[in-house]
């Protein structure tokens, strides 16, 4: 699916550029003159966050209002969607999420609104491929070797765990379940508080961002054991795979999409679809996001439906057989 809609990628950005052509909406500002804005998930720096400020002024000049980018994060997500489920459907707040939003209405009993009317896809934007990193001291050098260490002593492995819901615990899930091994979950309030007790030797494991975890292993500090994905990253191609170890179900990436309020107009949706896909097509904004070990992964409205929908039934599975979490009855 996902190679489909690279492919499809160039095509439809020629045609979504036609189609959000200023001519073809007027000259006026967008909608209004009032900011548009983006409510993320988490804090700042994080995955969620980078995307969009890095897009922030190529949207600006293109609707002509200031595009803010605003962090609300807290409730596996849920405080920032229930925010923007309850704004009023005109085009100017809009909502950045990750998994959160294929989970959230499996994992929380009361969210306080209903996922499915009052959040509607806008864009997939961009992805970051997820690592295995190791603490310096902890003696495995692959998933092979942390399954064989914690078959050996259940319960003698840590593994943080960033956020209940978030790309990073759902690779730990992955990892206790399809290895069939008894870990240590620890809970942090982000990968950015992750990674001083990995250095420290606190926490033997961390799933992370590419984006977020890579600088360490470059530079020795964290090793890394491997790339939870069925294809190395082009951006250190010499980590091996979790389907070259044996666990080609190992598959989790940190992706980044926007929803809108619930009862958006479909003109609306479609103008803010073309504009991301226009933002994302410029060669200063790849080279950008490839610096920071981010991928253009896009997807439009109908696209990223059907992608939320397919990712939800594979994390409703993964989280029924979860050691950690307690699925609400």
């Amino acid at each position: 699916m996902r190679a489909g809609q690279r492919t499809k990628f160039c095509a439809f950005v020629l045609a979504s550029a036609l189609c959000a052509a200023p001519g073809a909406f007027g000259a006026e500002a967008w909608p209004g003159t009032r900011p548009l804005r983006f409510e993320v998930v988490t804090a700042a720096g994080g995955l969620p966050d980078l995307v969009p400020r890095r897009l922030s002024n190529y949207l600006s000049a293109s609707i002509g209002v200031p595009v803010v980018v605003e962090n609300r994060p807290g409730g596996g997500g849920n405080i920032a969607a229930a925010f923007v489920a309850r704004a009023e459907p005109d085009g100017h707040m809009l909502l950045v999420t990750s998994t959160n939003e294929t989970v959230n209405p499996t994992l929380l009993p009361n969210p306080g609104f209903d996922y499915a009317r009052g959040l509607v896809p806008v864009s997939m934007m961009a992805d970051s491929k997820m690592l295995l990193v190791a603490a310096p001291a902890f003696p495995a050098k692959t998933i092979t070797d942390v399954i064989a260490i914690a078959k050996q002593k259940p319960k003698s492995v840590s593994i943080a765990i960033p956020t209940i819901g978030s790309p990073n615990h759902l690779g730990a899930e992955m990892l206790a379940q399809y290895g069939d091994i008894d870990l240590t979950f620890v809970p942090y309030e982000s990968i950015s508080q992750v990674i001083p007790d990995l250095l420290a030797n606190r926490v033997d494991l961390a799933v992370g961002a590419v984006s977020s975890v890579l600088p360490q292993v470059r530079s020795g500090a964290l090793d890394a054991l491997a790339v939870l994905s069925p294809q190395r990253t082009p951006l250190a191609p010499e980590i091996p795979t979790s389907a070259e170890a044996g666990l080609p179900q190992m598959q989790i990436d940190a992706w980044i999409c926007i929803m809108a309020p619930g009862g958006t107009p479909a003109p609306i949706i479609a103008r803010l679809d073309g504009e991301v896909a226009k933002a994302l097509a410029l060669p200063e904004v790849r080279a950008d996001f490839a610096k920071l070990g981010i991928e253009i992964f896009y997807m439009n409205s109908e696209e990223l439906g059907k992608f939320l929908q397919s990712e939800a039934v594979r994390f409703n599975g993964l989280l029924k057989h979860s050691r950690v979490v307690k699925l609400p009855r």
